[in-house]
């Protein structure tokens, strides 16, 4: 008889399940009526809105102060440009007035050290609304020099406030890293966990549907609400502050961010039902969630930076300055300055070498100075550049390892304010300095050691005239490791929220006792 019992649950079983998966998607819309009728929804989502709003319009400000910046060092560049034609047509006619050789538009080396302004720049991505980054401490903008004031390429630039500095960059990022698993946890914390403390989860397990249906509907339908809120609330925001494309090629690195954004969501949406299903009461599963937001966006994040500064360990930037400084006294000791100014030019004109005088010039001195200075610095830049390339590498795959790391190294790619840009720009600019040289280099040595007057009487000295082949920066271009990255961020995401989804499932096999 026992087991013709056995029998007859084991068949009713699959009737029920039938039943509810006919029921569930009425269910679902039942759930979603509920979730929408509540203020606590339309307050938290209301908040959310106007604090992606207020994100929003802080990177707008951010990306139009790069904008301005970059346009301001492109009219500096054109306008030196037109002051050395004009003081060239100047002073090529017969005048008694003396041009120092260093202020001289005809002098290559005069335009070099006295009119050029050639900038490395890292224009915004069409998606730079997204994240600040670490744009605060890391220039778009750099003015190239030449010298001893090289030593390092990422001080050329002021870092304003401090306090600013300290309290950080309110923008979409931390908005969407930070405050939506917040607003999910306000939404979805106390969903099942409710009904358990007010006992109307004993009715709901009276009814003919197991515990994962009536689960999924509650949650699914948080979800929904929870993904229209993010993901219209954000669009709504960055329409809100003006962007308006071009994406120029970005539309699918948008794609992929608004998915990341998406699985970042139900990755949360995932953790309170995990939190339900242990069946702990309201206030339990709200001290839990709460304490898992710390830890996953906040401990796990700093554990992993800290991680990372130990598998890439940073130069000592004293010990830079101390070789600076040791190589400006040693060029400048004795005759050492004279003897490296004489076997810089002989291994570039040996016939002048062997002339007395060429090599007491200034500009000939000045050129082998900044060789020696590079020569002597070469191996503490090598070590600042590995540095930050390892420094973006590590930082790149342990992100993976938390969701909040993984969406903002994400946002952080697409608005091109990542580490590993910032480190290619500093190469990038160390290679514009390297090609300017190379320019300036042989026509400065020509006019030295042939200097050819423009006229009789003029206080024009040489004919350099040749202002609009002076090399341009090129920056380097950010769509592929943003798509790359991207997709990376989408796949870790998907596999977290995944996880916890999966774990709930197999706990909500059957009600509390």
């Amino acid at each position: 008889m026992a087991r013709g019992a056995r029998g007859a649950r084991r068949a009713a079983r699959p009737e029920a399940e039938a039943l509810s998966a006919a029921r569930f998607s009425r269910l679902v819309a039942a759930e979603l009526r509920l979730v929408l009728r509540e203020r606590l929804t339309w307050a938290i989502l209301a908040a959310l809105l106007a604090a992606l709003c207020l994100a929003a319009r802080t990177g707008a400000e951010r990306v139009e102060t790069v904008r301005a910046a970059i346009a301001q060092a492109e009219d500096d560049g054109a306008r030196t440009v037109r002051e050395a034609r004009a003081a060239h047509a100047r002073y090529a006619r017969p005048s008694p007035i003396t041009v120092n050789y260093w202020q001289d538009p005809t002098d290559a080396f005069g335009y070099m050290t006295y009119f050029l302004a050639a900038h490395a720049v890292k224009p915004p991505t069409p998606l730079a609304h997204l994240a600040a980054g670490q744009s605060d401490v890391q220039p778009a903008l750099m003015r190239i020099s030449f010298g001893f004031s090289t030593v390092f390429d990422d001080t050329a630039y002021e870092l304003g406030s401090a306090a600013r500095l300290r309290l950080g960059a309110f923008d979409l990022a931390f908005v969407l890293v930070y405050l939506v698993p917040l607003a999910v946890i306000a939404l979805a914390g106390t969903r099942l966990a409710a009904e358990q403390d007010t006992g109307i989860l004993r009715l709901i397990a009276a009814q003919p549907v197991g515990p994962r249906r009536v689960a999924a509907a509650k949650f699914g339908a948080v979800g929904l609400v929870a993904l229209a809120g993010v993901l219209g609330g954000t669009g709504l925001a960055l329409l809100a502050a003006g962007w308006a494309g071009p994406l120029a090629g970005w539309g699918g690195v948008l794609a992929l961010i608004a998915a990341c954004l998406a699985a970042y969501t139900l990755f949360w949406v995932a953790a309170c039902a995990l939190a339900a299903s242990l069946w702990r009461g309201a206030v339990a599963a709200l001290a839990i969630l709460v304490l898992a937001w710390a830890g996953l966006t906040v401990a796990l994040p700093t554990a992993l930076g800290l991680a990372v500064d130990l598998l890439a360990p940073r130069p000592s930037r004293i010990a830079a300055i101390d070789t600076s400084r040791q190589a400006q006294a040693a060029f400048y000791a004795g005759e050492t300055g004279t003897r490296v100014a004489s076997a810089w030019l002989a291994a570039r004109a040996p016939e002048a070498a062997a002339r007395p005088g060429p090599s007491e010039k200034p500009e000939i001195k000045r050129l082998a100075r900044d060789a020696f200075y590079d020569a002597a610095l070469g191996q503490t830049r090598a070590a600042l550049g590995a540095h930050a390339r390892a420094l973006a590498a590590w930082s790149g795959r342990l992100a993976l390892l938390s969701p909040a790391s993984a969406l903002a190294l994400a946002l952080e790619k697409a608005a091109g304010t990542d580490a590993a840009r910032h480190a290619a720009f500093l190469a990038a600019s160390t290679a514009y300095r390297r090609d300017l040289r190379a320019f300036f280099e042989p026509r400065i040595l020509a006019q030295a050691l042939d200097p050819v007057p423009v006229c009789a009487g003029c206080p024009a000295r040489l004919d350099f005239d040749a202002y609009d082949a002076v090399p341009a920066f090129a920056p380097a271009p950010a769509l592929a490791a943003a798509r790359h990255q991207a997709g990376l961020s989408l796949a870790a995401l998907v596999a977290m929220a995944l996880a916890l989804a999966a774990l709930a499932h197999r706990r909500l096999r059957r009600w509390p006792a």
